[in-house]
């Protein structure tokens, strides 16, 4: 019975551990950025450079800051976002922005959500990197920019600009919608625009290390979005939720 009772609390021992890890960790996890050197991943047509802005007022903060305060869309959005432990009161949202240009007008950096909730701050930070994807036999992609979706393009009358960005848990784009001129002649202006999520499903695989999930076509960990990809709206749809606005990010230090 002592042999029986033994195995019974080594194996609950065992799927206990098992629970912790395949549950899902906090949703604010940092990384680090790729040092590798760029190499042109083939990158086709003209991109259109950051705009000097457009317009005659500007809303939100007029610090120069990269950071600004973030709006959510709704409470329940942004606690489906976190999901990894229940929200109580939050408030001091912020959206920091740091992006610099690379190839062919591309952008790599991170986007960083956080907020303060019960005394305590969090933070998610999501990143592009500056590399390129490694030449793999059996992968699609091969030698393309990480980063090779993050650019200013044409849409309308505007130019606009939309990025993908990930942590550990989920993917966000970053969408500008509109740049507002400061009338200083020196290029500077502020932008407005939204945040979309998309949270990986709960698995038992872990992410390859060779791919980013824009660059992944089937599984949980597929944040593919053809809006982003072509260029043709400033909704990314395919699964992306709406997490919320911002405006007054300081374009010049924003973008550099």
């Amino acid at each position: 019975m002592k042999t029986f009772n033994s195995k019974l609390i080594f194996l609950l021992a065992a799927f206990s551990l098992m629970g912790v890890g395949c549950g899902k960790s906090n949703q604010f996890q940092t990384g680090s950025n790729t040092n590798t050197p760029v190499v042109d991943g083939g990158v086709d047509g003209s991109v259109p450079t950051s705009p000097d802005g457009s317009g005659s007022s500007s809303s939100g903060s007029t610090s120069g800051s990269n950071t600004v305060d973030f709006v959510p869309t709704s409470f329940t959005e942004f606690s489906n976002y976190v999901a990894s432990h229940p929200l109580n009161n939050p408030s001091n949202y912020k959206l920091t922005v740091d992006l610099q240009k690379l190839e062919s007008g591309r952008y790599a950096g991170s986007v960083k959500i956080s907020y303060v909730d019960t005394g305590y701050q969090y933070q998610g930070v999501f990143e592009s990197g500056s590399g390129t994807n490694q030449k793999l036999s059996g992968l699609q992609d091969n030698n393309m920019l990480e980063y090779n979706y993050n650019y200013w393009f044409k849409y309308g009358s505007k130019t606009v600009f939309s990025a993908y960005f990930q942590d550990a848990q989920g993917a966000i784009v970053l969408i500008v919608d509109n740049v507002v001129n400061q009338g200083d002649g020196q290029g500077g202006g502020y932008v407005t625009g939204s945040v979309y999520y998309k949270n990986f499903a709960q698995s038992y695989v872990q992410q390859s290390p060779y791919r980013k999930c824009w660059y992944i076509r089937s599984g949980p960990y597929n944040c593919r979005a053809s809006a982003v990809i072509d260029k043709t709206s400033l909704y990314p749809a395919d699964g992306f939720k709406k997490l919320g606005t911002f405006s007054g990010l300081a374009k010049s230090a924003a973008f550099k």
